[in-house]
């Protein structure tokens, strides 16, 4: 029997980025609107939130907004969608406008990174541990051969593109709303992150699935390869 958490939280999609790695392409539209199989990045990440019931979901924008909030309304998503326009700003000021109004926990998640992250085992994990916050991560996975040598120069061993006892963030955020404060009272979200992490409020949760960002045009590519293997669509 498969465990549904109950009172989900609501989502903030980080959306607001100019994704200038991904350029010439980011010239024209905005990173969550590239398309992967001819549908955008921002689809994959809506519709996998939405089979987990979660339809209350906010859109951090930033970065050519117009364009997400018009993609928006003319997709018809059956689910309750607001756009929250920051400008330029860190990531952690786009969340901040946004928890005005929210008052339930939240998922926060990039808006380049699709996954098939289990959000209800995510909650389950979260709900379970002492902890404020829940990082997903997703373990490091290289693109070069690892070689081990000895002291002398021997090759002792050779790994192709092993995958490393190491961990990545991989965002999906959950965090309480009684820890929003702390939110509040910071002016960059990576300080945020340290600063929690030095107060053991995170929590781990190991992702085994599929995991794909989308920050550079190589990325871009192999998303395009690897998309087939997510199971949002």
């Amino acid at each position: 029997m498969i465990n549904v958490p109950q009172n989900l939280p609501e989502a903030i999609i980080l959306c607001g980025g100019k994704g200038e790695r991904l350029r010439p392409i980011t010239n024209d539209i905005p990173k969550p609107l590239v398309k992967i199989h001819n549908k955008p990045i921002l689809h994959y990440v809506i519709s996998h939130l939405m089979q987990y019931g979660i339809n209350r979901i906010h859109i951090a924008s930033g970065y050519k907004s117009e364009m997400i909030k018009k993609y928006i309304i003319s997709s018809n998503y059956d689910a309750n969608i607001e756009i929250c326009n920051s400008g330029d700003v860190d990531i952690i000021k786009r969340i901040q406008d946004i928890l005005v109004n929210v008052e339930k926990d939240i998922l926060v998640l990039y808006g380049d990174t699709i996954s098939n992250v289990d959000i209800n085992e995510l909650i389950l994990c979260h709900r379970h541990s002492s902890k404020e916050i829940t990082m997903t991560v997703w373990p490091l996975k290289i693109a070069y051969g690892l070689v081990e040598i000895v002291s002398d120069g021997t090759v002792e061993s050779f790994a192709e593109k092993p995958t490393l006892d190491q961990w990545i963030n991989i965002g999906y955020f959950y965090i309480n709303k009684n820890y929003y404060d702390l939110i509040l009272n910071n002016d960059i979200f990576e300080s945020f992150l340290q600063q929690s992490a030095n107060n053991s409020s995170i929590n781990a949760y190991k992702h085994p699935g599929v995991h794909i960002t989308v920050n550079t045009l190589s990325e871009l590519e192999e998303a395009q390869k690897n998309i087939k293997n997510i199971i949002t669509e």
